[in-house]
């Protein structure tokens, strides 16, 4: 198993779901991990059960003074950040106009799907994804640069290779963190430092409770996955441990697909 002892992990969004998952996988692989969230009761039982090697941080990334405050209290408490996860995300699911009532050819129409997103949702999904990830990476990633190596990952979603519907601002903002990995890792290679993003497809979450614990949901993602089956977040955590690890140093502007063949 790949060790990453003696380096600092921070994880953003690491209070639930792939976020957490994450950050005790890092845990497990001995590294040193801060977790942040916008929810600090979020992070009490995982910094509990961490002897000692785990902080947490409460911040909403979208927001420049916790940006600020984050940092100070990250670099005061545990100096240089070797690996930077930007996975904090949210989803306002709503068309950008508004849509007919009534659909096609006399069908059905989406009922609430006609009243459209507003600009605020959706800086608010910008805000997070791409600014939010672009501040932390600002914060950050000078510390790795001056030590000659560091791994930032980003967490993208497999729907930047495919389209679902009422998600264009998520998709934009998930498109936008693969072009930043792109970018960012041509920017550093040259100082140890890599850039990938990991592109996730089908698991259980609490954005996703609702549909992988009904019947018909299960049923649907069976047909659309190769593998017949939705992924365990240890196996998303495997990888991200293997991508902050010096067997991963070759490894730079790459996004990973986690899906099953989903996208395939």
């Amino acid at each position: 198993m790949t060790s990453l002892a003696n380096r600092c992990a921070l994880v953003s969004g690491a209070g639930r779901g792939l976020g957490r998952a994450i950050a005790t996988s890092f845990l497990e692989a001995g590294a040193t991990v801060c977790v942040v969230s916008r929810n600090p009761a979020e992070l009490d039982d995982f910094v509990a059960a961490a002897g000692g090697r785990a902080f947490a941080f409460p911040a909403d990334i979208r927001q420049p003074d916790d940006l600020d405050r984050l940092r100070d209290a990250v670099l005061s408490e545990v100096g240089v950040v070797d690996i930077l996860v930007n996975n904090a995300g949210n989803l306002v699911k709503k068309p950008v106009v508004p849509l007919p009532t009534e659909g096609p050819v006399g069908q059905p129409g989406s009922g609430p799907a006609s009243v459209a997103m507003t600009d605020d949702e959706w800086d608010s999904v910008l805000d997070t994804h791409v600014r939010g990830s672009l501040h932390l990476v600002r914060s950050f990633v000078p510390g790795m640069l001056s030590q000659g190596r560091g791994r930032v990952i980003n967490i993208a979603s497999s729907s930047v290779a495919r389209s679902a519907n009422l998600t264009v601002s998520y998709q934009v903002a998930k498109g936008a963190l693969l072009q930043l990995t792109r970018s960012l890792a041509k920017e550093w290679a040259a100082f140890g430092v890599t850039v990938n993003t990991i592109a996730p497809g089908h698991f259980r979450t609490s954005m996703t409770k609702a549909l992988h614990d009904s019947p018909e949901g299960q049923a649907w993602l069976r047909e659309r996955i190769p593998m017949r089956r939705t992924g365990d977040a240890a196996e998303l955590g495997a990888l991200a441990v293997h991508l902050a690890g010096d067997l991963a140093s070759f490894i730079t502007g790459q996004t990973i697909f986690v899906d099953g063949g989903e996208t395939l």
